[in-house]
């Protein structure tokens, strides 16, 4: 078997069978067969995966034949963590609004932890365009990693099939993903923190516990962290004032905004926008 890796998709070619393995996976398997086929076997029966078919593994025992035709068996796959998996669907959430939960279930869903079904034009362009980075040896790095596997969740969720969404999302947690929007929902609301946990649904005590375990600290010290790197933006990439920032960020006293502001990065909002127009200016010339 040839393996090819190349920003967080593997390449797999075959020339002969292999037989029927037994993969127990801890991630989730995402991927589109580009020739020959892929058998997967469950109960008494086998489901086959096609030609330019994408399939889903999610995490578990399973069954595999991997057959090749004349021109041999290639797979193109991506491995996605629950982690991965989590955080992905927090933005498509909150940066683009996609809908990510629906109450679809059928036979299907219910009883296999696999599902095979022929890939969308837009997940077909997708995977070609990764086909063609294996043919250029395009690498990427880590930040490529997670723009190829962000862009195959989003093709999922937007895709017709029911069946393909639900399997995506049940290896995410819900109501963690749910908490952990509404967490990021509140950075420009000066919300309390016993606001917070009622929107959460959530005692005080609880609340606090559940989002040290997210974001290892205090809710106080990570909106103020926050609210402080989005300033730190804005100050370089608009004309707004410093106070107009201040405000915009939820710090309603200025000087106690320069104060922290300087704290975390050791120079005020002022000098800051002041270097780096200074630096945009030499080298424009």
């Amino acid at each position: 078997m040839q393996r090819v890796q190349t920003a967080g998709a593997v390449k797999f070619s075959e020339s002969k069978s292999q037989g029927v393995r037994s993969v127990n996976l801890a991630q989730k398997e995402i991927g589109m067969v580009l020739s020959g086929s892929k058998r997967i076997y469950h109960d008494d029966s086998v489901t086959i995966a096609e030609r330019g078919d994408i399939f889903l593994l999610c995490e578990g025992l399973h069954h595999i034949e991997d057959c090749p035709s004349e021109r041999g068996f290639e797979q193109i796959v991506f491995y996605i963590s629950a982690e991965d998996l989590h955080r992905h669907i927090v933005a498509m959430i909150n940066d683009y609004g996609v809908e990510c939960f629906d109450n679809h279930r059928c036979s299907r869903c219910n009883n296999h932890n696999f599902v095979v079904t022929p890939a969308t034009p837009s997940l077909k362009e997708f995977f070609t365009s990764i086909n063609s980075s294996f043919a250029h040896h395009a690498e990427g790095g880590e930040k490529l990693r997670h723009l190829r596997i962000a862009e195959l969740i989003y093709h999922i969720l937007c895709s017709e099939d029911k069946c393909l969404r639900r399997r995506l999302l049940m290896g995410a947690d819900v109501d963690n993903v749910r908490f952990t929007c509404q967490i990021y929902d509140n950075i420009l609301k000066d919300a309390s923190i016993e606001n917070l946990a009622r929107q959460t649904n959530r005692s005080l005590t609880s609340f606090k516990k559940e989002f040290r375990r997210h974001f290892a600290t205090s809710p106080h010290k990570w909106y103020i962290e926050q609210r402080l790197q989005l300033a730190k933006t804005l100050l370089v990439s608009t004309n707004m004032t410093i106070s107009q920032i201040g405000i915009h960020c939820c710090f309603t006293n200025i000087s106690h905004f320069i104060k922290l502001f300087k704290h975390r990065f050791h120079t005020t909002p002022a000098a800051l926008r002041r270097e780096f127009n200074a630096k945009n200016e030499t080298t424009s010339v």
